[in-house]
């Protein structure tokens, strides 16, 4: 999305971590499993080339909430919304031996290193389960066959947003002697 004019970042909320950091984090896991020298792209990106093979691509193809909102304040003006969702993720492998490499993203991703990769990483995701696996016949610009694999991965991502909020900090108090006040 691009902003229009008179619309900035700064007029709306702002929900952490971003789907910036999601893809970033993912894309530091994935270059940890994967070889040496291997890229990984962010999917969908116009007026780019695909680098060469072997390369991954990454693609968040859903959210879903899967639990109710919960709430702090911090008596500074501010209520902390906190909401768990469940992301899921296409991974794209292109290349010789993507098959293999598919193999490993799968066995890792349920696996504690990858469950320590991003508890270390900072960014509130949790590794939950894959898709099958599937070959899907991809053909280059060249008309070539290109191997491609492709795997749905789901994670839950703890989003959270910082809300105004109002506060009573002192209430005053004044003393009225109610039989000289209000006589019988």
């Amino acid at each position: 999305m691009v902003e229009s004019s008179g619309d900035t970042a700064d007029d709306y909320y702002v929900i952490t971590p971003t789907e910036s950091d999601i893809y970033r984090a993912v894309r530091h896991w994935l270059l940890e499993i994967l070889p040496d020298g291997m890229q990984v792209i962010q999917g969908q990106q116009n007026r780019n080339a695909a680098p060469r093979d072997p390369f991954a691509a990454m693609v968040i193809i859903g959210r879903e909430r899967i639990a109710t909102n919960g709430w702090t304040y911090d008596g500074e003006a501010t209520r902390t919304v906190t909401e768990q969702v469940q992301v899921t993720m296409q991974i794209n492998l292109f290349g010789p031996a993507s098959s293999n490499q598919m193999q490993m993203v799968t066995a890792l991703w349920r696996d504690m290193q990858a469950v320590d990769f991003f508890r270390a990483s900072g960014i509130p995701i949790a590794p939950l389960t894959t898709s099958t696996t599937r070959q899907i016949g991809f053909t280059t610009g060249e008309r070539q066959y290109d191997d491609l694999w492709t795997v749905d991965l789901t994670m839950q991502v703890t989003l959270t947003a910082l809300l105004p909020q109002e506060f009573a900090t002192s209430i005053p108090v004044s003393l009225t002697e109610v039989q000289t006040t209000y006589p019988e």
